[in-house]
């Protein structure tokens, strides 16, 4: 995820130290009930050739 406060997480996460944030990553289960169906997807033939 991009457009973060770098430097809250930063002070939140890593004071003291010299680790500095770079992207976030969210992780964890969707309640199935509240999750949209995942979208169409390219097949790898239809979005990549092997040259």
């Amino acid at each position: 995820m991009s457009g973060f406060d770098a430097a809250k997480v930063d002070e939140a996460f890593f004071a003291g130290t010299t680790v500095k944030s770079n992207f976030l990553i969210n992780l964890g289960y969707g309640d199935a009930s509240k999750l949209f169906p995942r979208s169409p997807r390219f097949t790898f033939d239809e979005a990549a050739r092997i040259v």
